[in-house]
């Protein structure tokens, strides 16, 4: 969804919206600006900076570590949510949240009429590992718990639909 969003924005705004450099780089550079007092990130925000680049689509990658302790996906989405209100969110913000195998990735366009910015933030570390294995386990227990029927099982005003040729 958020690639017809971006298609949507440049056609509004011009293929100089998105992603120019100087304003990758300014971007990336007010993500850095917390990251230099690490003691406030960590207390305010509870997460730890590991990296940030620019791919080659120009797009910012941010990994963080989440290290205050969590127990669900929304307490792991109330962090990064907190975190982009304060950082890196304009006038013009869509997220997109994507889980991943121990990381969750936030996919973000934001930005303002005059310029724009795209990429993903990245939370992962032992406590996202742990809530998204958890999440996990219970997904496959549901799953193994979900009863099966086979045709001869259900009952007759169902059996009765599958021979109706209407």
């Amino acid at each position: 969804m958020l690639h017809k969003i971006k298609a949507m924005m440049v056609a509004q705004y011009g293929e100089r919206w998105l992603n120019s450099i100087e304003n990758q780089n300014g971007m990336a550079e007010d993500l850095t600006i917390l990251e230099q007092d690490k003691m406030r990130l960590s207390r305010k925000f509870g997460l730890e900076s590991k990296e940030i680049t620019l791919t080659r689509k120009r797009e910012i990658v941010a990994r963080y570590e989440v290290i205050n302790q969590v127990q669900t996906l929304y307490e792991i989405d109330a962090i990064f949510y907190t975190w982009w209100g304060h950082r890196a969110s304009e006038n013009i913000c869509c997220v997109e949240r994507e889980i991943a195998d121990d990381e969750v990735h936030y996919h973000f366009l934001t930005g303002t009429p005059s310029h724009g910015h795209s990429g993903c933030v990245i939370l992962g570390g032992r406590e996202v590992r742990k809530v998204i294995s958890k999440r996990r386990e219970r997904r496959i227990k549901q799953l193994d718990e979900t009863p099966s029927y086979s045709l001869q099982e259900l009952p007759m005003y169902d059996l009765s639909l599958k021979d109706d040729k209407r």
